[in-house]
């Protein structure tokens, strides 16, 4: 599924749950407070740039059809089935984007809100979880609360910072929950032994999303530069700061500094590579500079002899770069990333500041979400296993469950019959390929046991105190599996989350409940439609386990070659196809996807699409598809995956996934899968001059 982007991107090792923030911080009139033409000149200068102009947008020129404009199949098949939709439906101002993923998160954010009410009006007992659920959305709704109580929650953790007298001090905050720090710290299964958790150390400390928005260079990257530094003036002045124009100028130098060290993604190199597991002993060879055992002593890992550093160079390079960095600049540092990351639960001065940079500079958001909606956000990250128990209970029929079993069941057959009629694969490689397909484990609808919630402390009308305590009941998780075999039954998402995931370390596909409704799947609706919509996703999430860097697992999750040198150059030639083909998909005119970058979902799109539709075929028992509404079976698959699809988002936010998300914008995804599939052709009579026909020879087959 195509993922969310959040107002704020992080940096996450493989596999690891990370904590997350909401969407947009709480509605507010109040706007944020405006640079001074001192500021303005000073940055200005600070930039080498005339700051005359330097807010203007450069455009791009669109290639994709007027909103509206019908084309047809074998021209543009995504408009050809969405566009009366694009043309009718107006992108809300409180939205990044809407398509039938987000109107199903709207429904559900709806139905828990509906959900919550019913519980305060019931006054549930102390302790319980209900209770909790209730008291956390109280204190996120009493806006006036939040704004009496001022900076005083923050202030004692901007006094533990300013505390800090040496660079080993600074070390030990870091690895404390909350704490900002250059190297990310987590806890998750070992890729070299997947029944052991291992501590993951990744790149991290930046504020902006990625490294790409410090060392590109254009008139863009420069105003987004600009205004960067004055979100960050804003949080210094709110936090009491002097000369919040000097630290924001040291932070941002500092960050440039970070940023030089992370390294991007390189998908051509393997995950033993990428991955790299380290005893203790390692490590500290690794990075000798850093002092690992001030830094892992406050998550009590010292004792810890299993590490997963990520990035490459970039732990290494961020390593060394803390003790050899002045300490003040990495105390002003740390505070402003505190404040600024708890800032959608202070007032409303640090909230807006907070909007007006992540939601509406950067993705491109006009106004923010309704407080509830944003009240709702807070509950689900929080305590949203636990939100999840109480949904499916009103919300999951057990039926729904059956239906989806038998459809991954076809799912299953139909891969395990593809991967058998294998052209590209020698026989060994592809006893371990049906190996991994028979340990591939499912997890549909909700978990069989449900998470203990007994030990968190919400503490009723204080919303900074009580998300902190949910990051600190987070993070005491992971700290405490760190000393147990690795759970592999354990759901890593709530129960009614819309979407859908494959784990490659526990070699497991999710689908929670929250995904198993229209369009996706309807229990009394078209079979065809269902192949075409939930069994495309289910095809794509098992196809993971098989794609680029999921196909370096085997079947038990362990980071393992298991590929003869023949089949994996093979392999290798039709993943460079694929890649070629996404290559050339431009949105704007100089401006066009990354094929290496996107090419797991990308495989994991085209590879899902087939196997589903071998599946759907399976189902009909050597039937034909009824014709409904004049539309043959085969069509109605096709036009119900690229329904599943349709969707608008802000041109800043498309531009920004663009730059750095994994899966290709949602119109390639429609047409990239299926100009490869001969049934395609078939039910469209798509032909030679059609501009999404390709010859046969050309078309990519991989799974």
């Amino acid at each position: 599924m195509a993922a969310r982007l959040l107002h704020r991107l992080s940096q996450a090792a493989v596999a690891v749950a990370m904590l997350a923030a909401a969407c947009a911080g709480p509605q507010a009139a109040e706007r944020r407070t405006a640079l001074t033409p001192t500021e303005q000149h000073a940055l200005a200068q600070l930039l080498h740039q005339d700051d005359q102009g330097l807010l203007q947008r450069r455009p791009l020129r669109s290639t994709e059809p007027e909103a509206g404009e019908k084309t047809e199949a074998g021209e543009d098949f995504y408009n050809y089935v969405n566009s009366e939709w694009l043309a009718s439906y107006q992108l809300p101002p409180d939205k990044l984007s809407i398509g039938a993923a987000e109107e199903l998160t709207e429904q559900s954010d709806a139905v828990v809100r509906k959900m919550i009410e019913e519980i305060v009006a019931t006054n549930p007992a102390p302790r319980t979880l209900e209770r909790k659920i209730a008291d956390l959305y109280a204190a996120a709704m009493d806006e006036d609360g939040i704004e009496a109580r001022g900076i005083a929650p923050l202030q004692p953790h901007l006094d533990r910072i300013r505390a800090v007298k040496t660079h080993d001090d600074l070390v030990r905050l870091m690895g404390v929950i909350g704490y900002n720090s250059p190297i990310g710290l987590s806890v998750a299964a070992s890729p070299a032994d997947p029944d052991t958790n291992a501590v993951w150390l990744s790149q991290a400390g930046l504020g902006m999303p990625h490294r790409g928005y410090y060392i590109s260079f254009g008139m863009e990257d420069e105003s987004i530069r600009l205004a960067y530094r004055s979100h960050v003036i804003n949080i210094l002045r709110l936090i009491g700061e002097s000369d919040p124009e000097d630290g924001a100028l040291r932070i941002y130098n500092l960050e440039r500094k970070i940023a030089r060290a992370h390294t991007d993604e390189d998908r051509s190199i393997s995950a033993e590579q990428a991955l790299r597991s380290m005893s203790m002993s390692e490590l500290k060879a690794y990075a000798p500079e850093f002092r690992w055992d001030l830094f892992l002593g406050e998550g009590g890992f010292t004792k810890a002899d299993r590490f997963v550093v990520t990035d490459q160079t970039a732990v290494a390079d961020l390593a060394k770069l803390v003790p050899a960095e002045s300490l003040d600049d990495w105390k002003l540092w740390m505070e402003f990333h505190f404040a600024d990351s708890f800032a959608e639960y202070l007032p409303k001065a640090f909230a807006s500041s907070h909007f007006e940079f992540f939601s509406r500079r950067l993705a491109g958001l006009q106004e923010k979400p309704a407080r509830w909606q944003w009240a709702v956000g807070i509950v689900n990250n929080q305590i949203g296993e636990g939100v999840g128990e109480l949904y499916v209970r009103k919300h999951f029929a057990p039926t729904y469950k059956a239906d989806i079993d038998a459809i991954v069941a076809n799912i299953r057959t139909a891969f395990e019959t593809r991967i058998k009629a294998l052209d590209w694969m020698d026989d060994k490689t592809r006893e371990q390929a049906l190996g991994k397909l028979q340990a591939l484990k499912q997890q549909i609808g909700q978990p069989d046991t449900w998470k203990d919630y007994s030990a968190l402390q919400i503490k009723p009308g204080k919303l900074f105190e009580s998300v902190y305590a949910a990051y600190e009941y987070a993070w005491n998780e992971q700290r405490e599996d760190m000393h147990k075999p690795v759970e592999r039954e354990r759901w890593l998402t709530p129960a009614h989350v819309v979407n859908a995931f494959y784990n490659p370390l526990s070699n497991t596909f999710t689908m929670p409940a929250g995904i198993l409704q229209a369009p996706y799947f309807d229990p009394n609706g078209d079979p065809a439609a269902n192949y075409g919509g939930i069994g495309a996703v289910i095809g794509h999430e098992i196809s993971h386990g098989f794609d680029d860097r999921g196909r370096q697992f085997d079947g038990s999750g362990r980071n393992r070659n298991w590929w003869s040198k023949e089949t994996d150059a093979r392999f290798v030639a039709k993943s460079e196809l694929l890649i070629k083909q996404y290559d050339a998909y431009c949105p704007w005119i100089g401006t066009c996807v990354n094929g290496l970058g996107t090419l797991g979902e990308n495989i994991g799109d085209l590879a899902g699409l087939e196997i589903s539709h071998a599946a759907w075929k399976l189902s009909l028992n050597a039937n034909a598809a009824p014709v409904i509404n004049g539309l043959t079976g085969e069509q109605r698959f096709f036009m119900a995956y690229a329904r599943s699809y349709r969707g608008k988002m802000r041109e800043e936010l498309a531009r920004a996934m663009l730059d750095g998300d994994s899966h290709a914008p949602n119109r390639y995804r429609v047409n990239g899968v299926v100009r490869n599939m001969d049934a395609w052709y078939d039910a469209f009579d798509i032909k030679p001059g059609d501009k999404l026909y390709l010859p046969p020879e050309e078309r990519v087959k991989l799974w």
